[in-house]
């Protein structure tokens, strides 16, 4: 419960309050402060987690907005020129490659500090308070307690999963649902000479054991990362440890990982997301917009940093539009639709029974290029 603060320390009133520490949540405040017209806040949550990792970036995000063209230079990346798809027989791969990068292998913290520098430049005033609260939103806006400093704020951008005490005041609702939760678990290694190559293209696997999980090897500039995605509910089933070690195995049986049969599995990191949710889920809460995590802008295969920052770009010109009219939660609902015509498709990735078309994959070059397609940019499989 949020105490109203005597009249001679009234709350900070800005305009927009951001919440999180994800790329998207510091990309938005940037894009809201750039124009230099707006007061943008934003803070992070207590317990909020971080967790460094190598991820898969469209080459397009770059091309997303023109604050982000500068950013090429500053992310260091390794260009992924193709993707190798491998069965659990050697005799089961095939390949798509093309002479430009498709994607590239970045840091998730080289991305996510190169944008709060971007917010911070912009003047996007930041806080790390150890507490947050928030109040019941009204018509004059929403009052937010971050540590001990009170914040009146007209609009939140919410790009984290909050608590279920916080998410209760905004309408949004308590859980994803479990049949949307996807596990990512994953490992980091050095690589030998031997697993480095000059064109690289990324090994990946769409039924790894039989299980319907994906599996990825990223080679990045200075170490790799095997990645095995799965349904969160077959995870006590079958455990990431176990899928990770088979992964490997499948790697060095195609002659891709040297190291195989001496990796240790005891380091295994997991992060639970929600895939593709947002088709699922309403973005719009009461004077809130989900971006990102929160509002589940995770393509079906897992890609992060692409579609969750779409969202945020989405959701700044949304929020631009609806401070100056006069019935604000009215002027946000655009963002449902805006971001569905452009975002919407990439998100679904593969529709088709991927168990059934896998066999043609590895032995027909046009399916190989669709799924890679598909899966890299969001196109569909049937043309």
């Amino acid at each position: 419960m949020i105490v109203h603060p005597p009249m001679a320390n009234p709350p900070t009133q800005v305009d927009v309050l951001v919440l999180g520490e994800h790329p998207s949540a510091y990309l938005s405040a940037a894009l809201l402060r750039q124009s230099g017209e707006l007061k943008v806040f934003h803070c992070t949550l207590p317990a909020e987690r971080s967790i460094e990792r190598l991820v898969v970036v469209n080459p397009m995000f770059y091309s997303l907005h023109q604050s982000l063209a500068p950013l090429r230079r500053k992310i260091k990346s390794t260009p992924i020129h193709g993707l190798q798809f491998l069965g659990e027989l050697a005799s089961e791969q095939n390949e798509y490659s093309n002479k430009s990068a498709v994607a590239l292998i970045c840091s998730y913290r080289q991305i996510r500090d190169a944008l709060a520098d971007l917010a911070k430049r912009n003047g996007v005033q930041m806080a790390r308070p150890r507490s947050l609260d928030i109040g019941l939103p009204d018509e004059q806006g929403v009052l937010v307690k971050a540590g001990s400093q009170l914040i009146h704020a007209n609009i939140l951008v919410v790009a984290c999963e909050l608590p279920r005490e916080l998410r209760r005041p905004l309408g949004i609702a308590d859980a994803w649902d479990r049949n949307l939760m996807q596990r990512y678990s994953f490992i980091t290694l050095q690589p030998d000479s031997a697993d480095r190559v000059s064109r690289p293209l990324m090994p990946m696997s769409l039924d790894l054991k039989g299980t319907s999980a994906w599996a990825w090897m990223l080679p990045g500039r200075e170490q790799m990362q095997l990645a095995v995605q799965q349904p969160l509910l077959g995870a006590d089933q079958v455990k990431p440890c176990e899928l990770l070690r088979h992964w490997a195995m499948v790697l060095g049986r195609h002659g891709l990982l040297q190291q195989s049969q001496n990796l240790s599995f005891e380091k295994i990191q997991s992060i639970d997301f929600p895939a593709a949710a947002a088709l699922e889920v309403d973005g719009v809460a009461n004077r809130t917009l989900l971006i990102g995590p929160a509002g589940g802008f995770y393509s079906a295969g897992g890609e992060d940093i692409y579609p969750n920052c779409w969202s945020a770009i989405h959701a700044a010109d949304v929020i631009r539009k609806a401070l100056k009219q006069p019935h604000l939660q009215d002027a946000l609902q655009p963002y449902r639709t805006r971001w569905r015509t452009t975002l919407g498709e990439y998100l679904r990735g593969p529709q088709q029974n991927l168990r059934f078309l896998l066999p043609l994959a590895y032995r027909n070059p046009k399916m190989s290029s669709r799924l890679a397609e598909s899966i890299l940019q969001g196109k569909s499989l049937v043309r």
